[in-house]
């Protein structure tokens, strides 16, 4: 809310891995004021019985010049690749911000990022690495790396949020 108050040119492709997370963030971008002329919440037919909401409201796509007018998209980090198809262009987004992200697979994640960020394109991983990890069932997939998600992976590249670091302790 606070990008789109600043700043009347931006564009956010706001995600989470499930459900549940982009039903939070779309009630509480709702609730802080955005309106459904600025807020749309794009989810898949198919997703539409775990919706409490009338589903309608969030599975009629608008038109291109409309979908694009709007100031926040939510989606799942999977279904945001609906937006490709729709023609919505890379660097369209100023911001892509992955809500829970370490919750989400590595691939996961990688669907709005490479789909839809340019070398101006802000990305905004939150989320509590500590708290939940993705949740990986194969043993292939896990062996492979995929048990560690893309913001823990970055964090652990980084010495600022090593071991020894003071990084979210004040």
């Amino acid at each position: 809310m606070q990008l789109v108050r600043r700043d009347p040119g931006v564009r956010i492709l706001a995600c989470a891995p499930s459900d549940v997370g982009t039903g939070f963030l779309a009630e509480r971008l709702a609730a802080a004021g955005l309106d459904s002329d600025k807020l749309f919440r794009l989810n898949v037919p198919s997703q539409c019985e775990d919706i409490s909401e009338d589903p309608r409201t969030f599975t009629l796509m608008p038109g291109h010049e409309r979908l694009l007018a709007f100031r926040v998209v939510v989606s799942t980090c999977s279904s945001a690749s609906v937006l490709e198809t729709l023609n919505v262009p890379r660097g369209h987004f100023s911001h892509i911000v992955i809500d829970e992200a370490a919750q989400a697979e590595e691939p996961l994640a990688m669907i709005p990022i490479m789909t839809f960020a340019d070398a101006r394109t802000n990305v905004i991983l939150a989320g509590d690495p500590d708290q939940f990890s993705p949740g990986i069932r194969s043993r292939i997939a896990s062996s492979a790396g995929l048990g560690m998600s893309y913001l823990k992976r970055l964090m652990l590249m980084r010495e600022v949020y090593g071991p020894d670091s003071q990084a979210g302790t004040t």
